[in-house]
């Protein structure tokens, strides 16, 4: 991270952003990034960038569906029009752009199967390193989709937790896997994301109670087991009460509203710290 960035969160006014692509970002993106990729200059040894400038803008106009063709521009100014197109569109079309360069990417790499180059791997990498320095709350998965980006202590839990629901949590891995996606793509479902997060942990919950029928009566049962602490079942408790009384989340409500951001983040981290709880103290992890 630059010094200015530094400089700036240490003074605590950085924080993610999420809705908007400073201008900042666009520029480092077109000097950093897409210069790499896109273009008809020749670099070193003979080789060209993989897109071709005209041809990617072309594909970026059919994407976002603009009503003119203003970029029909000869091959010297093509990339000036390129990056003054991306400097004035909206901040969704920019990431629109972002996607579908390495979207043409991937394609580039699966219509050459044995040129051994992974452009995509490349792309994404210098991609999310500038979206992490400019504080950017979005990064780029191996399928050129851009997600939210999860926090790097909770990554490393939510694949630590992943890893361990096999198995005879198999069907708690699937649960999870869905609470995560819907927390961290665009747009965000936060209600779907709480339901399914307390599904992984009822699912779990259920493998250590077979003869449970649902969370609440696992944590019944779990009372009875010295192992498991009273007080933190009382908490796993409320988690599942609260899911059944917001609207949106597990039953059907009359009155109107729908759970937080926080609420869901909330949730999604007290669940993988009981998904990994319940797992370790029932003697399947160590």
């Amino acid at each position: 991270m630059r010094f200015s960035a530094r400089y700036t969160a240490s003074k605590g006014k950085q924080s993610l952003v999420l809705e908007d692509a400073p201008r900042p970002t666009r520029i480092g993106f077109f000097k950093g990034v897409l210069a790499e990729f896109v273009g008809t200059h020749r670099r070193s040894f003979g080789q060209t960038e993989p897109l071709d400038i005209s041809e990617t803008h072309q594909a970026f106009v059919a994407l976002i569906r603009d009503e003119a063709d203003p970029w029909d521009y000869d091959n010297e100014s093509a990339w000036g029009a390129l990056t003054a197109h991306l400097k004035e569109c909206s901040w969704l079309e920019f990431y629109d752009f972002v996607e579908l360069v390495g979207t043409l990417l991937i394609k580039k790499e699966d219509d050459d199967p044995f040129s051994g180059t992974e452009y995509y791997k490349k792309y994404q990498a210098k991609v999310n390193a500038l979206l992490q320095e400019d504080g950017i709350g979005w990064s780029l998965n191996d399928k050129s989709e851009l997600r939210r980006q999860i926090p790097q202590a909770l990554a490393k839990r939510v694949k630590a937790t992943e890893s361990d629901l096999a198995d005879r949590y198999a069907n708690a891995r699937v649960h999870y896997q869905k609470s995560v996606a819907y927390l961290y793509q665009h747009p965000i479902d936060e209600a779907n994301s709480i339901k399914e997060i307390v599904s992984a942990l009822e699912s779990v919950a259920k493998a250590l109670v077979p003869k449970a029928s649902t969370l609440g009566d696992a944590i019944k049962a779990l009372r009875k087991d010295p192992k498991y602490s009273p007080h933190l079942l009382d908490a796993l408790e409320k988690l599942y009460v609260y899911s059944n009384a917001t609207p949106l989340v597990r039953h059907g409500h009359v009155q109107p509203g729908r759970p937080l951001l926080a609420e869901a983040e909330l949730s999604l981290y007290i669940g993988v710290a009981y998904i990994r709880y319940l797992i370790v103290v029932g003697g399947e992890s160590s």
